[in-house]
């Protein structure tokens, strides 16, 4: 009988710490095509944000999005890279990358926290938010932040992408062609 009790709270220790909250207007079209914007880096971890767009990158294509489209800026060569922005003027020049594709949705995301907590066990962390952006309008048609903790013995990158799988399953995606879309603009793009 005392293991009864016990139950719950050996469950919720293995569980590990994850919050996710999201909120969605409509079903999304998978057959349509997608534009990856760049995320922004809101952590101290350098190339956080490149390594989250990598993940999110497969994982769509693990989910089905079969035309993935993401922004590759020109390297201009007065510019470094070095400096105070986080990502936003990459996001920004993206979308306007991503309305001349024709694309129909754009996902942009920030991350919030991608780092190992500091103390005896240091657990990775990780946290990240989405949107989903209806193109050319730029409505939010989706939208998710999710974090979590590992153990020690995880790796962060794994936590993330645990993170990042959680938030894209949360889409509400589906293989329909939506209203008003002919076979021919479906099919467009391989």
């Amino acid at each position: 009988m005392r293991f009864f009790f016990l139950f719950p709270v050996f469950a919720l220790a293995l569980s590990g710490c994850s919050t996710l909250h999201q909120g969605a207007e409509m079903k999304v079209s998978m057959n349509e095509t997608w534009a990856l914007l760049p995320f922004i880096n809101n952590t101290e971890t350098p190339y956080a944000a490149e390594r989250a767009e990598s993940v999110t990158a497969a994982l769509l294509y693990a989910r089905g999005v079969r035309r993935l489209e993401r922004f590759h800026p020109e390297t201009k060569d007065d510019q470094n890279g070095i400096g105070l922005d986080r990502g936003e003027r990459r996001q920004k020049d993206a979308m306007e990358w991503a309305k001349g594709l024709d694309a129909r949705y754009a996902l942009s995301g920030a991350v919030n926290e991608w780092r190992y907590k500091v103390g005896l066990d240091g657990e990775p962390v990780a946290g990240i938010a989405m949107q989903l952006l209806e193109l050319p309008s730029g409505r939010v048609v989706w939208s998710g932040a999710a974090g979590r903790s590992g153990w020690s013995r995880d790796a962060v990158s794994a936590v993330a992408q645990q993170v990042i799988d959680q938030l894209l399953g949360k889409i509400p995606m589906t293989s329909a062609i939506p209203a008003g879309k002919d076979v021919e603009h479906a099919a467009r793009k391989p």
